[in-house]
């Protein structure tokens, strides 16, 4: 069934999408959801919201940065806690990274 809803959008709105034989590697770089950028010092957005409906990227450095600058998170150890600057979800527990 859910072929058939496709093909009718596909339909009815003039537009093909993308399929997986079709979606190129180089077409899913994606930017870091806190600073729009793909590359930050060499590096590519690398940490993803575990929330599937949000699922936004973020350079780990940018996120650490975050994460400390908000009041609700929390550190346990070498871990930052808090949450996701979009969807909100308690879903990042990402290594504490030393400032270089």
């Amino acid at each position: 069934m859910k072929v058939f809803v496709l093909q009718n959008l596909q339909n009815i709105l003039e537009i093909e999408f993308p399929t997986k034989q079709t979606v190129v590697a180089e077409e899913l770089s994606v930017e870091c959801a806190i600073c729009y950028t793909y590359r930050l010092d060499g590096e590519i957005p690398d940490i993803v919201c575990d929330n599937s409906k949000c699922a936004r990227p973020f350079h780990a450095a940018c996120l650490y940065e975050w994460l400390r600058a908000i009041p609700t998170s929390r550190q346990a150890f070498n871990t930052l806690f808090g949450s996701c600057t979009y969807c909100g979800s308690l879903c990042y527990k990402p290594t504490f990274l030393a400032r270089s």
